[in-house]
């Protein structure tokens, strides 16, 4: 019996993924925080990707791991991890309680239609808990930017030639990766450049 592509591709990314963190931070208590985390994200942007839907096994359980994980050298700490949790929860939260409000105001129905109780699926929100709970509250704020930014850029264009819709989650994953490897860095240029602040 031939095996899917998918699934060699899906180990091969992880890891790469993997090695990748442990040739950055070394045999260290980071590398395996940062290779868990990666690899939870790529597991969660398949799912979603696939069949609409973030298992809870990989949000709550990272979060579970992300809080465990805060205690490793190198860790940004429990308290960062699980106001990073909180403030990621109840961020998306409101945002989604928010769109489905003005989405029920300006097109009353369009929810219903689309088969959807609310604007935003409880995965994502449970996703971006996880995601602070690796990252911290910065971290939070620069997922949820760079993970909308995503969306608005390829969402619209994609919907529209190829008539499928790409779950949030997926952006989500993508901008939490690269807040994970590069946010401290964006955050310096960002006040250094734009607010005009010394890094």
């Amino acid at each position: 019996m031939l095996i899917p592509l998918q699934y060699p591709v899906v180990e091969l990314t992880s890891g790469l993924l993997c090695a990748g963190i442990f040739m950055i931070h070394g045999l260290s208590g980071e590398a395996l925080r940062g290779s868990v985390f990666l690899c939870l994200l790529l597991g969660m942007s398949i799912s979603d990707a696939r069949f609409y839907i973030i298992p809870d096994e990989f949000s709550l359980g990272g979060t579970i791991l992300g809080l465990a994980m805060s205690f490793l050298p190198g860790g940004i700490g429990w308290v960062s991890a699980v106001v990073g949790a909180l403030v990621g929860y109840t961020f998306l939260w409101f945002i989604a309680a928010a769109g489905t409000r003005i989405i029920e105001k300006i097109s009353p129905g369009r929810l219903e239609e689309a088969g959807l109780d609310k604007a935003m699926g409880g995965g994502d929100i449970k996703m971006m808990m996880m995601v602070g709970s690796f990252v911290g509250i910065s971290g939070v704020a620069e997922t949820a930017f760079l993970g909308s930014l995503g969306g608005l850029v390829v969402y619209g264009p994609v919907a529209t030639l190829y008539r499928r819709l790409i779950p949030f989650g997926v952006f989500l994953a993508v901008a939490g990766a690269i807040t994970y490897l590069w946010g401290d860095a964006m955050l310096d240029w960002y006040l250094t450049h734009i607010m005009g602040l010394a890094a």
